[in-house]
């Protein structure tokens, strides 16, 4: 299953799944934290690739979450908005965005912003209070973590009313304006994958995924796959369990006929079991092509050896991961990254102008921003865009096959 590509796109990548744990290849990566967005490189750009001159060793330890907390001091305000949980703390996804958070005050706020956590725990009816006083606070920026129905709600205050909101959940309706789905999922990694397979010449596309894929989700693969001029065969589900892969791939065999790509979304080791049967079932000549959301321990089994899959390059977070090790005694994950990159969109935008400077405009610019995340950039509709790296699984363990481009 090994893919020979020839891979020229030039289309959009996104990713909202990072796998950014700590790993021997993070370790020996240079901090990259580049805010590329128009004019702003200058005076921010190091070696022509970055911001690395900027990042400072600040240790940022985050304060007990049963007082209100603020990383940093001064300059101009960026409010968190993410709830505590039944223990009355911030808890699992959440403390890692405030922690990311955190540790992006410390190392690119430069003092020139400070981030002030809010719970929002109780809910939808949290929110217009929090956001009030947060525009009276002349607060520069919002960044949200929260249910979804809570996050709808502060974004859909009138953008006259409220600061930009980065959402870093599920995503949001973004009709009121300034309103930025920052969050990158394994949805768009497959169909990055799938539009690669497709410019190769692997056009007959059949995918397999959990229940979890949405219409929507499923909707975004195939056009992916129809824009690039491929075919799409269809998909089947299966249960998180050996027996629904196999039953699965099993019932889809008919489908699958005249297959040259199997896309196979998951987040369980159960990936394998899928791929196993699929060779199995006498599809040895088929490209795999696997998602960002494909778990670590996955990638050593001989079922998937030679899938492509479609990523953010781990590079940027290599020293970064090292410290967040260092200060919160934990590997370094996605959410943690995004909490990082969302402080240094404001703090970037805010260093080379001033705070008033956080417009739609600046947010959108074509340009992007290039982060530990990756390169990206947020577009007028609310959604963010990521250029991949494509790796193959060799050896067990991602290899990269195709550097991600440099810019937009």
């Amino acid at each position: 299953m090994t893919p020979h590509l020839n891979v020229n796109t030039g289309r959009p990548h996104g990713l909202r799944q990072a796998a950014l744990k700590t790993s021997g290849a993070m370790r020996r990566m240079v901090p990259v934290l580049a805010l590329l967005a128009g004019g702003f490189l200058a005076g921010c750009q190091a070696d022509g690739d970055g911001l690395s001159n900027t990042v400072k060793n600040t240790d940022i330890k985050a304060p007990s979450s049963d007082v209100e907390e603020s990383f940093g001091e001064t300059g101009a305000e960026i409010t968190l908005l993410i709830p505590k949980g039944a223990s009355g703390i911030y808890e699992g996804e959440a403390r890692d965005i405030r922690d990311g958070a955190a540790l992006g005050t410390g190392e690119v706020g430069n003092g020139q912003v400070f981030v002030k956590v809010i719970d929002v725990g109780s809910g939808p009816a949290a929110v217009a209070s929090a956001v009030s006083a947060a525009k009276a606070r002349n607060s520069a920026l919002l960044v949200s973590f929260a249910p979804q129905a809570t996050a709808a709600a502060v974004a859909a205050i009138p953008s006259a009313e409220r600061p930009p909101l980065i959402n870093l959940g599920a995503p949001v309706p973004t009709a009121t304006g300034n309103v930025y789905n920052f969050v990158s999922d394994e949805t768009d990694s497959a169909a990055e994958g799938a539009r690669t397979a497709v410019a190769s010449g692997h056009k007959k596309v059949f995918v397999f995924a959990t229940t979890e894929l949405t219409g929507m989700g499923e909707a975004e693969i195939s056009n992916a796959v129809r824009a690039g001029g491929g075919t799409y065969l269809g998909s089947a589900r299966y249960a998180l369990s050996d027996a629904s892969a196999a039953d699965a791939v099993a019932k889809s065999k008919a489908q699958m006929q005249g297959a040259d790509t199997v896309v196979v979304l998951g987040k369980s080791v159960i990936v394998t079991t899928v791929a196993g049967a699929i060779k199995a079932a006498g599809f040895n000549n088929i490209t795999l092509v696997g998602t960002s959301g494909w778990p670590q321990q996955s990638y050593t089994s001989p079922s998937v050896q030679g899938a492509l899959i479609a990523m953010v390059d781990p590079e940027g977070a290599s020293m970064i991961s090292e410290r967040y090790q260092r200060h919160y005694r934990r590997p370094l994950t996605a959410n943690a990254a995004y909490g990082y990159d969302a402080v240094a969109i404001a703090s970037g935008i805010i260093r080379t102008k001033d705070a008033k400077a956080l417009t739609a405009e600046n947010l959108t610019s074509k340009t992007g921003f290039r982060g530990i995340t990756g390169l990206f950039r947020l577009n007028a509709s609310g959604g963010v865009e990521r250029k991949l790296s494509l790796f193959t699984l060799t050896g067990g363990k991602p290899n990269l096959f195709v550097a991600a481009p440099k810019a937009f």
